[in-house]
């Protein structure tokens, strides 16, 4: 026998194209019975098809109420309310405190597709104090008119470590129940083995770059020897007019400001706790991204792959574009008020 179809109640939906057919079968002067054959379908539905597309000129099939709403339209905006006062707070959570009937499941479906509310990761920021976000606005202020141009006469600089052994993978693909592979793990080391490296650039392109002996700390004293045996050379060959520097305590200390006052390099006032504006930062994340795919094996390999990547993999072109983006750092800072921005 067979299995026929039902316009209503638990039988499956008539399919629009089975519906054209049977309408046309109809105009063809097919009979019911036998359209009833042909599409498998009950006579009672065909019935019903074509006296609907006689009466209305449409054979699809009416709108249906659907299942009602878990939540009303006061608790919805009460689940989003929630949600936008505590951005952390979790959809079980949000359950507990507003006292409405739709599950969890139901709250993060309403979060998601109705309010674009989606779960993300957190980005890290540095925590700006009252006063490092008022020093941020001043200093963006006071240079928001340098255009491209200005900023390209900047010998920028800064301090990074690289580690032999680093975990930044963050997602990895793979089948149910291989959470425990090895494929699938990402190795972690306690004391990871590291350099410290001091380096500059600017529009020109890369500039000095500076190993820091192992276990040897970057205070004052080692500083100068850093800017005396890099930086004037460097500015000089690069045609740079002023020096950028975060306000470490090594780069702030009686003898560093004593070694530019006597070499006459103008020093920025750059704002503490401002990593989002100085374009180094991104040329250091670029470096360890290059550097990690070669897998040294130890500090010496590691050593080599720094200066190697250094020399032959930080373009011009780069370090132009990471210097033109200065202005619209500053603008971003300003436009969030001092906030840490994208950068």
């Amino acid at each position: 026998m067979w299995t026929f179809l039902s316009e209503m109640g638990k039988g499956k939906e008539v399919t629009p194209r089975k519906r054209a057919i049977l309408i046309q079968y109809s105009k063809d002067g097919v009979k019911q019975r036998d359209i009833s054959r042909k599409l498998k379908l009950s006579e009672s539905v065909v019935s019903r098809i074509i006296k609907k597309y006689r009466a209305t000129g449409s054979s699809s099939p009416r709108k249906r109420s659907g299942r009602p709403r878990v939540s009303s339209k006061r608790e919805d905006s009460l689940i989003r309310r929630c949600a936008v006062q505590t951005p952390t707070i979790s959809s079980l959570q949000i359950k507990i405190n507003t006292g409405v009937r739709a599950s969890a499941c139901t709250i993060r479906r309403r979060l998601v597709q109705e309010f674009a509310l989606r779960a993300h990761r957190p980005s890290r920021k540095p925590l700006i104090t009252t006063q490092q976000r008022q020093k941020r606005i001043l200093f963006c202020k006071k240079y928001k008119n340098w255009d491209a141009a200005k900023w390209s006469k900047v010998l920028f600089s800064d301090e990074s470590t690289f580690l032999q052994f680093g975990a930044f993978t963050q997602f990895v693909r793979r089948p149910v129940g291989t959470r425990e592979n090895i494929r699938y793990s990402v190795p972690t080391v306690k004391h990871s083995p590291k350099i410290m490296v001091w380096g500059s650039f600017s529009a020109l392109g890369r500039g000095s770059l500076y190993l820091v002996n192992e276990n040897q700390m970057v205070n004052g004293k080692e500083y100068v020897n850093i800017l005396e045996s890099k930086v004037r050379l460097t500015m000089q060959l690069h045609g740079c007019e002023v020096f950028q520097q975060d306000s470490a305590p090594a780069h702030t200390s009686r003898v560093a400001k004593k070694w530019f006052n006597d070499n006459g390099i103008q020093v920025l006032d750059w704002p503490g706790n401002s990593p989002d504006l100085n374009p180094i930062e991104n040329l250091w994340t670029i470096m360890k991204r290059k550097v990690r795919k070669h897998h040294a094996s130890n500090l010496k390999e590691l050593a080599f792959y720094i200066k190697r990547v250094w020399c032959t993999e930080i373009t011009p072109e780069v370090c132009q574009n990471l210097v033109s983006s200065m202005p619209r750092r500053i603008l971003s800072v300003l436009k969030n008020s001092g906030y840490p921005t994208k950068y």
